[in-house]
């Protein structure tokens, strides 16, 4: 039997976006970007975060329009006979046999759901927008690799048996045009794993029980009183079949682009611009409005949100927050609302009782403040976390420390995507993994053992320039079982700076002995 679970991978294949001429990934709780510069880290990982927006939201409504689930519409669909046939096959998965832990959608409505899906006219233009939001860019062949004959490409696949063709999705971006197409099989059978589910399906399937169990005292169900019920069920059975399919995609995402230094530093200067820019909407303007990438332009409105007292403050996440503190900055982060509604983030050191405004504290203070802040205020277990270059302005000792913290967050269940150069960081990250093959016991002692991630939470990939075609292919980086490490290339650098320090010093005792 197939299972459309979301502990199948997600396939995310790219061609020709970007500087990418080639990449096939798949999302793990911790994913790691890392290649030289110009390569495509950043925009492999904003295409991926445009996704997280578009299947967190819009793609529901796209899918399934409120019209799908009409009784009108349901009656063209199904016959009364089918509609006997339906109310048995829920009854036996619902009340007769059920199962706690997932749920084989019965086949007639399996059938309706999939009917759906290929009836469904996902507007491609509201995915394709919402990339190119996220790049800061109206025109598509500013994604297209430059040399390439044909469009961009990005495809998402999700592999549900060795039977039958994976469900796919693919998205071509030309010059002038973007177009979308979708492939899902016919005859596909449906399990929910509910435990992955969110609360309100999981307290709709209650609800569906209860009444269902009704069912069972009679013979001849009343039809205009339990459509509407079957209605609303087929429809939260659609949206999860989405969701599993999407999955991790439908979680929301949140972006720290590598310039959050700066922007938290300019965030008043900068709206206050905006502000006044809009304000003179229509008016003849001397230069250019100036233009912000939907990536920072989120990050942005995140920044100005951030509440001083969340209501919904999760303490596991603020502990996560606190550790950072702790472990790396030797202070707290704080943020204060100025009269104008602006936020004003300060730094207090330990046994200080002054705050110091952010703008004069640290490098690695600045860079680590918007970690800690959005772990206190923004994400949540189950969320994803994407941060570029998380090692910037930090010493190789913390950024070691910052990598198990990293693991720590992974641990709490939210999941995180970062680029990187850093040889410390992929170094360390081999340790966490190589940790998880040693018992609790065996750890004690060991720096960082306190925390580990199996090697199938993790997954890292490289970012190789490639001379034909012109662009970098991805591939992914196993750990080397004989050197315990991710091969990132980085050690080649250290042969030839080594090799350039032996043919100075030859040259050089040549010299003093001519």
């Amino acid at each position: 039997m197939t299972d459309l679970n979301p502990q199948y991978p997600l396939e995310l294949e790219v061609k020709n976006f970007g500087p990418i001429a080639e990449a096939k990934i798949d999302l793990r709780p911790l994913t790691v970007f890392v290649g030289p510069s110009n390569t495509g880290k950043s925009y492999l990982a904003i295409l991926i975060y445009a996704l997280h927006r578009f299947f967190s939201g819009g793609a529901r409504a796209d899918y399934f329009p409120d019209s799908f689930f009409h009784p009108l519409a349901l009656d063209e669909e199904l016959s009364k006979k089918h509609w006997n046939r339906l109310i048995k096959s829920l009854k036996h998965t619902f009340v007769e046999s059920p199962d706690e832990d997932s749920i084989l959608v019965p086949e007639p409505v399996a059938d309706l759901i999939f009917s759906f899906f290929s009836k469904s006219d996902i507007r491609n233009g509201n995915l394709a927008d919402g990339i190119f939001r996220c790049f800061g860019t109206g025109e598509p062949k500013a994604l297209i690799r430059k040399g390439s004959q044909g469009g961009a490409q990005v495809v998402l696949r999700k592999c549900v048996s060795e039977d039958l063709e994976p469900i796919a999705h693919k998205l071509m971006i030309y010059a002038r045009e973007t177009v979308l197409t979708k492939k899902i099989p016919k005859k596909m059978p449906i399990r929910i794993d509910v435990k992955n589910t969110g609360n309100e399906f999981r307290s709709q399937l209650e609800w569906v029980r209860a009444w269902a169990k009704e069912l069972l005292s009679t013979d001849r169900p009343n039809h205009e009183t339990l459509e509407p019920r079957i209605v609303h069920l087929i429809k939260d059975l659609a949206v999860n079949t989405l969701t599993c399919f999407a999955s991790p995609l439908h979680q929301p995402a949140f972006y720290l682009p590598s310039s959050r230094t700066g922007i938290m530093h300019a965030q008043r200067v900068t709206v206050s611009a905006l502000i006044e820019r809009a304000a003179r909407a229509g008016l003849p303007q001397p230069y250019p409005t100036p233009m912000l990438s939907g990536v920072l332009a989120d990050f942005l409105e995140q920044l100005i949100n951030l509440d001083t007292h969340p209501q919904d403050l999760n303490h596991e996440r603020s502990d996560l927050g606190r550790k950072i503190e702790k472990a790396i900055l030797g202070g707290t982060v704080n943020i204060q609302k100025s009269e104008s509604g602006y936020p004003h983030f300060t730094y207090r050191q330990k046994e200080w009782k002054d705050e110091l405004p952010l703008l004069n504290a640290s490098s690695m203070v600045s860079e680590l403040a918007p970690v800690v802040l959005y772990l206190r205020h923004v994400v949540q277990p189950g969320n994803v976390l994407i941060i570029e270059e998380p090692e910037s302005h930090l010493h190789p000792a913390m950024q070691v420390e910052f990598t198990r913290q990293l693991a720590a967050l992974v641990r709490a269940g939210v999941r995180v995507i970062i680029t990187t150069h850093s040889e410390w960081v992929l170094e360390e990250l081999a340790n966490i993994v190589r940790l998880s093959g040693l018992s609790k016991t065996e750890r004690k002692g060991i720096a960082g053992g306190d925390v580990a991630l199996r090697p199938e939470e993790v997954g890292a990939w490289l970012f190789q320039p490639k001379n034909r075609p012109r662009g970098s292919v991805v591939k992914e980086i196993p750990l080397d079982d004989d050197s315990g490490l991710f091969p990132s290339g980085f050690d080649e650098v250290a042969v030839a700076l080594h090799n350039n320090w032996a043919e100075i010093s030859s040259r050089d005792r040549g010299g003093a002995n001519g």
